[in-house]
């Protein structure tokens, strides 16, 4: 399913035998089963979103049901890591000095209106992300110091232009919130995506009731032929921990996607047998600590140096490796 993989973090995840039939996941079902397309996935995920809007927004109650909606440049192989391919763009070329990287666009790309995307909309949302217009935020703007300027010299090419040559350019394109948005409904509100679902994803939304659920369905013009293989998913808003482990228990929801602790895991395929199959997806990802530097004591370098030289981390990782996944000391 679209935008699954990019968004599962190094943690458990549980997902019912039921379920790997009808959504088809090659990566995890048998090699020899085929999809099938048809049904509904129900998924349990810990609360609402914000906002829509990903490009402003941080956290997975936005990033896995939406991702859904929408297409990015290029991604991660879901069946291939970390082997980056064309999402919305079928091709792309460096220069020889890496200074600029131009990439050509899927043609008959339609958004959910029915509107065509173009280079433009590949432009306008980019530069929302790396620039954002007066009155939004962008949560990605610091990861793209490298982008000096966006070009869209026709209808579907795209052209970066680098301050300096950069060569985690192209895996931070493939970064999974970049959402491609449409230039239309930008320029009329830049704050219009906080409130409203308009993407070419293979799902579109469908309702969403604060606090209750939030569904999308399939998406009929996908240009990805023959994709998605389910006529939607319906996500349960469970902020309880243990509701949500009771709800894959009695078949309410077929997947939690963020994971649960070992200890939940266990205790669940103990009571469920084989009527469940759990999983740990190997990710990158990592968890820091941010310190607000206008505030004593932590305006002093000095004391967040010291703070960080008495976390003995290989410690940190044995206590919080079984909660949270995280088991490497990286750099």
């Amino acid at each position: 399913m679209q935008g699954w993989t990019n968004n599962f973090r190094s943690r458990l995840w549980i997902i019912t035998v039921s379920t790997l039939l009808v959504a088809g996941l090659m990566s995890v079902a048998p090699a020899e089963e085929q999809p099938q397309s048809g049904g509904v996935l129900k998924v349990a995920i810990a609360g609402d979103p914000p906002s829509l809007d990903m490009h402003q927004e941080t956290t997975f109650k936005v990033k896995i049901p939406m991702s859904n909606c929408y297409n990015t440049l290029v991604i991660f192989d879901p069946h291939g890591f970390p082997n980056i391919i064309g999402d919305l763009a079928k091709s792309w070329t460096s220069s020889e000095d890496g200074m600029a990287w131009t990439f050509k666009l899927n043609e008959g790309v339609k958004f959910h209106d029915g509107s065509e995307l173009t280079s433009a909309d590949v432009k306008a949302s980019w530069e929302k992300i790396v620039w954002p217009p007066k009155g939004t935020i962008s949560t990605k703007k610091s990861y793209y110091g490298m982008i000096k300027s966006i070009e869209a010299p026709d209808r579907y090419t795209v052209v970066y232009h680098l301050n300096y040559p950069s060569a985690s350019f192209l895996a931070m394109l493939a970064y999974p919130h970049n959402f491609i948005f449409s230039k239309k409904y930008l320029d009329q509100d830049p704050n219009y995506y906080k409130k409203h679902v308009m993407g070419t994803g293979p799902f579109k939304l469908k309702s969403w009731v604060r606090g209750s659920t939030l569904e999308v369905e399939r998406n009929p013009d996908y240009f990805k032929a023959g994709l998605p293989y389910l006529d939607g998913i319906k996500y349960f808003m469970i902020k309880d921990l243990s509701a949500r482990a009771k709800s894959v228990r009695t078949g309410r929801t077929d997947v939690e996607l963020r994971g649960f602790p070992p200890a939940e895991v266990e205790a669940i395929k103990k009571q469920m047998g084989d009527r469940v199959v759990a999983r740990y997806p190997r990710a990158l990802s990592h968890w820091g600590v941010a310190f607000n530097v206008n505030q004593k004591p932590f305006d002093d370098e000095r004391v967040r140096q010291a703070m960080s030289l008495a976390i003995n981390r290989y410690e940190m990782a044995k206590v919080i490796g079984p909660l949270t996944g995280l088991e490497t000391v990286g750099a």
